[in-house]
């Protein structure tokens, strides 16, 4: 399996404009951080887990002309803005490609979207919206989700093999952390070294990675308020801040 990190900044990317770097090194190119997506490879399929709306440079940068599913984590437009980028993906492909929402938010985005999923005018569909499973395939690959608190709403988790996505996380309900037991690669959202109301802080996400013990964990979703050398500076070895671009096999 390999999985790329398309994009790791929080909702406003990183830095947040022009000369309002935060806490960033600005000559380190790691800092520089568009929304956060991931492309799955496994089994010579591609799982895309959201569209951030910097899809289409991130897709080109991978050099990436098919996508055979997308998940998506919750409605969050820094999650769901791409959405538009697929239909160069279905047309390149001849293919309608299938999208995986939480229950909850499907129609919502049906109706917003609707060019995509149902067509409109002289656009045809793109893309067919399911509902979200505990547990499904992708081919034959196994999927496993559930739901984690983000503030507000919830949002969900993802589990492929022994490699589990948690972006956007404040805590997680009743004994979900177990489900994330024996993973070789944990990647989790981590948006600034103190708390947030809808989000865990670095101490807090080290709690959940000391109880659940990954082989490795790549923190995502950081705002221009976490550095790259500085947060790596107080990390064990395992432990290490995404960038765009980031490629892992397991």
């Amino acid at each position: 399996m390999k999985i790329r990190i398309l994009g790791c900044g929080g909702s406003f990317g990183s830095p947040l404009a022009w000369q309002r770097n935060g806490n960033i090194d600005i000559n380190n190119p790691h800092n520089f951080r568009t929304r956060s997506s991931v492309l799955v490879n496994y089994k010579n399929t591609n799982i895309l887990i959201d569209t951030s709306p910097d899809l289409r440079e991130q897709l080109y940068k991978a050099k990436c002309t098919n996508i055979d599913a997308v998940l998506f984590t919750h409605e969050h437009s820094d999650h769901i803005g791409g959405l538009p980028d697929m239909r160069a993906m279905s047309l390149i492909n001849k293919k309608i490609i299938p999208a995986y929402f939480p229950t909850h938010i499907k129609e919502k985005i049906i109706s917003f979207y609707k060019y995509i999923f149902q067509g409109d005018k002289e656009y045809i569909p793109f893309m067919k919206a399911y509902d979200l499973l505990s547990e499904f395939f992708i081919e034959d690959i196994k999927i496993n989700t559930f739901k984690h608190n983000h503030g507000s709403i919830d949002v969900q988790t993802f589990r492929i093999d022994n490699f589990a996505y948690s972006t956007d996380i404040k805590h997680f309900y009743d004994n979900d952390l177990d489900k994330l037991k024996n993973l070789d690669l944990w990647i989790v959202g981590l948006l600034r070294d103190d708390p947030h109301p809808s989000h865990a802080g670095f101490n807090q996400v080290m709690e959940f990675i000391d109880y659940i013990k990954p082989k490795k964990t790549i923190f995502t979703h950081m705002t221009a308020l976490i550095d790259e050398k500085k947060l790596l500076s107080k990390c064990p070895e395992n432990i290490l801040p995404g960038y765009d671009g980031m490629e892992i096999e397991i």
